[in-house]
């Protein structure tokens, strides 16, 4: 009876491991898993008098840890570190990474303002206020695709701080970026770029709060520039297009997103292109 007690036991115990395999193994084993990582402070330009400046810092970002594939893994740490920082901070762990960035940006920011500081005066009103916002997060993650964006603010104090965003699309399989004409058929630029001003003309004239365009020779838009970039990002259902303030319109304009639902552009797309599994779907839901 004991024993028999003791293998139901032990047949319990392995079943409900076998459960919890299943259930927990699958986010670990398919797709990149990334960690936060945060960290705020500020630097003044002269510690005896905190008047004359100083440097805000905050940084926010998602690090990929984890992934199946240590190849894979090592090569989009690599050119995520060094978009996001530089090559100068790839040894560097990831707990203590955002510590030494930012004792840099804050050793800069003496050296370059040094001089400067020493002629101002109470009756100058100068202050060298500059602040730095840098964030990296994590878009799609799947089986197949990892999506990261790159947001960075920085304000030197010049006639208007400087915002940009910045996107890279990874294929798992190798980890290597995901480029525009891997993506689309051969000669693909011209309708693209028509799809485009279309898309987002159509944007413009539905928002309530902007007066409506007739065409771009009648807005502030720049034309000519008003094309595909290769900055973009990719969900389930879309391309994204972002465009930089400055890009194709004034910076008063801001950034610009284009959202093109694939239903508007796989037919441009190639076969076997490393989205297609996401075409379908979104396809076939609609």
């Amino acid at each position: 009876m004991k024993t028999k007690k003791l293998l139901f036991i032990i047949a319990g115990i392995t079943i409900l491991l076998i459960i919890l395999l299943v259930v927990f193994r699958s986010p670990f084993s398919t797709s990149i898993i990334t960690k936060n990582f945060s960290l705020s402070d500020k630097v003044y330009l002269s510690e005896e008098d905190t008047t004359t400046g100083s440097l805000t810092i905050d940084l926010n970002i998602d690090l990929p840890i984890s992934y199946q594939d240590k190849n894979v893994l090592d090569n989009i740490q690599t050119i995520i570190r060094t978009e996001l920082f530089g090559d100068m901070f790839m040894s560097f762990p990831e707990d203590s990474l955002l510590n030494y960035y930012a004792n840099e940006l804050g050793r800069e920011y003496i050296e370059n303002n040094a001089d400067f500081a020493k002629k101002i005066s109470e009756e100058s009103r100068l202050a060298f206020n500059n602040s730095i916002i840098l964030e990296g997060f994590a878009l799609l993650n799947d089986k197949n695709i990892f999506s990261y964006g790159i947001s960075r603010f920085v304000d030197f104090g010049g006639a208007h701080p400087i915002k940009t965003r910045l996107f890279y699309n990874f294929e798992l399989v190798n980890g290597k970026i995901i480029f525009e004409d891997e993506i689309f058929v051969e000669g693909y630029k011209p309708e693209l770029t028509e799809i485009i001003k279309n898309k987002l003309l159509n944007d413009l004239n539905n928002d309530n709060t902007t007066p409506y365009i007739e065409n771009f020779d009648d807005s502030v838009y720049f034309m000519e520039e008003i094309k595909p970039n290769g900055n973009f990002y990719i969900n389930d259902e879309s391309i994204c297009f972002v465009f930089n303030p400055y890009e194709i319109a004034p910076y008063y304009v801001g950034e610009t997103e284009v959202i093109l639902p694939y239903k508007l552009i796989h037919h441009l797309m190639k076969p076997n292109n490393p989205l297609e599994y996401l075409v379908t779907a979104a396809l076939n839901n609609n």
